[in-house]
C-alpha cells in the first residue's frame, strides 16, 4: 500500500474471495484499514465468487451446493452459481454485507456473467455449450413466455438470459444501497453478446448505483487499442453522465510486455480523451505473481503502467 501511494495511486481494489470470506475476514478488515490509513480509497470485489464473477479463484460454496449450479443446454451441470436460484442470490448478498463490514468504500461487482464454456465445458464450441436450463431458469422462462425453455439460443432465450443477469445485478446494487454502501458494476465489454450483460442501459439506471465501469482489455480480445478502449470508454461515459454516475475504465496490465509500452499509453489516453478520470489497472505489479496471466518482464511493465496512469515514480 505504501508503494501504491508513493507511485501516485489514490485507490486500491482488494479481492475478497470465498477463501478470504470464509477464513480470513478479520485479516481482510486489517488490510482495508491499512489502505485507509494511507489515504487510499478501497474497492472490494467478489473474486471468482461462486464462479459467477471475474477472477481465478475456486468456490467452496459451489462444491457444497452443486444443485445451485448452472446447467448447460446439453444437460451438463457445472459449479457456477445460477442467478435464477434464490439461494445463490442470498449467498452473494451475504458476501456483500461482509464486504461492507470490512470497510469497502465501493463494492466492486466484477464482470457478472454466465458460465463460460471455455472454462466449464469439454466441447466449448458445441451447440449445447450455453447456460442455463436449470429448474429455476426453466420455471422462470415458462412463467414469462408460457412454454418450455428451448434447448436452442432463440431470441426469447437470449432475452431471458439478458433479463435474468440484469435483474441479478440490479438486486445486488439495491441490497448494497440499502446497507448504506456504494456499488461499482464492472460490465464485460460487448464482444459476443452471449456470456455477459449486452445491454448496459438497464444496469446504468439501477437505483443506488454509484459507478459504471468496464475493462476493455484490447490485447486479450485481440482488438485495436485506440478503437476498442476509446469506444468502450465513450459508451461508459455517455451512460454515466445520463444517470449521474462515475465512469470507470480498467487498463490492461497483464499478458503484455515492455514492447507494448505505446499501446499502454494509448489506452490511458483514449480513456482520458473520452472523459474518464477514474482509471484503474489490473493488476498490481503487472500481475507478475500470477503464472496464468503471463506478463513478460512484469517489473518493466509495472513501471510503464505507473508512468502512464500517474506519471509517478517509485
Amino acid at each position: 500500500m505504501e508503494d501504491l501511494v508513493a507511485r501516485g495511486f489514490t485507490g486500491v481494489l482488494h479481492t475478497f474471495s470465498e477463501n478470504d470470506y470464509n477464513w480470513y475476514r478479520r485479516q481482510m478488515a486489517r488490510i482495508v484499514q491499512v489502505s485507509h490509513d494511507l489515504g487510499l480509497e478501497v474497492q472490494v470485489g467478489p473474486w471468482g465468487l461462486a464462479h459467477a464473477f471475474g477472477g481465478e479463484a475456486e468456490s467452496l460454496f459451489m462444491t457444497q451446493n452443486p444443485h445451485l449450479g448452472q446447467q448447460f443446454a446439453d444437460g451438463r451441470r457445472v459449479g457456477a452459481g445460477c442467478p435464477s436460484q434464490p439461494a445463490f442470490r442470498a449467498f452473494v448478498k451475504q458476501w456483500a454485507e461482509a464486504a461492507i463490514e470490512i470497510g469497502a468504500d465501493r463494492v466492486f461487482w466484477d464482470e457478472p456473467h454466465w458460465a463460460h464454456p471455455v472454462r466449464f465445458h469439454p466441447e466449448p464450441n458445441s451447440a449445447g455449450a450455453w447456460t442455463c436450463v436449470c429448474e429455476a431458469c426453466t420455471a422462470g422462462f415458462r412463467e414469462r413466455f408460457g412454454h418450455d425453455l428451448p434447448r436452442e439460443l432463440t431470441e426469447e432465450v437470449r432475452a431471458f438470459r439478458e433479463d435474468v443477469l440484469t435483474d441479478f445485478v440490479r438486486e445486488l446494487v439495491a441490497h448494497v444501497d440499502g446497507l448504506g454502501g456504494r456499488s461499482t458494476v464492472c460490465l464485460l465489454p460487448s464482444v459476443d453478446g452471449l456470456h455477459a450483460v449486452d445491454s448496459w442501459e438497464p444496469v446504468a439506471t439501477a437505483p443506488g448505483l454509484d459507478t459504471l465501469a468496464t475493462d476493455p482489455y484490447w490485447s486479450f480480445f485481440g482488438l485495436d487499442v485506440r478503437e476498442f478502449v476509446g469506444g468502450q470508454a465513450r459508451r461508459t461515459v455517455e451512460l454515466a453522465r445520463a444517470n449521474d454516475l462515475t465512469p470507470q475504465i480498467w487498463i490492461q496490465g497483464f499478458k503484455l510486455g515492455p514492447e507494448d509500452e505505446a499501446d499502454i499509453h494509448a489506452a490511458v489516453q483514449a480513456a482520458r480523451d473520452a472523459g474518464v478520470a477514474d482509471l484503474w489497472t489490473w493488476g498490481y505489479e503487472a500481475c507478475g505473481h500470477m503464472s496464468h496471466l503471463d506478463t513478460r518482464e512484469p517489473e518493466k511493465v509495472w513501471e510503464i503502467l505507473t508512468e502512464a496512469l500517474t506519471g509517478g515514480r517509485p
